[in-house]
């Protein structure tokens, strides 16, 4: 192989050489991907006197469970797709956008600045 360096001193050599912006970012873990667990449902909800039709927050795993086609994103109020828990990708139950917003932070996209949907789930 050539190299004759010990792992202690490639990393020695290694942490010598970065600046402190690289120092800062090889020490912070890389925030993994947001997955939404939590989406709004429209369906009848309250007590039997005062039942109301609106959005109701629900986590993902309950709504797999509905027969309802319609979900949005309580951040971006934008419409989602509900996916079932993966053992091959590793995740559990999740919901992702339709179409990409890079307002919403619960999307694999987002810009840093939060807007709403460009066609939001009314």
């Amino acid at each position: 192989m050539g190299n004759s360096m010990t792992v202690d001193e490639t990393f020695e050599q290694v942490e010598s050489t970065q600046t402190p912006e690289a120092e800062t970012s090889a020490t912070v873990p890389a925030p993994a991907a947001v997955l939404m667990g939590e989406v709004e449902v429209k369906r009848w909800h309250g007590a039997a006197d005062s039942r109301v039709f609106g959005w109701q927050l629900m986590a993902v795993k309950d709504a797999l469970r509905l027969q309802d086609e319609t979900f949005r994103c309580p951040e971006c109020l934008g419409r989602v797709r509900l996916r079932a828990a993966s053992v091959e990708k590793n995740t559990g139950p999740y919901a992702e956008h339709y179409s990409k917003n890079t307002g919403c932070s619960l999307g694999n996209c987002f810009n840093g600045e939060k807007q709403p949907h460009p066609k939001p789930v009314n």
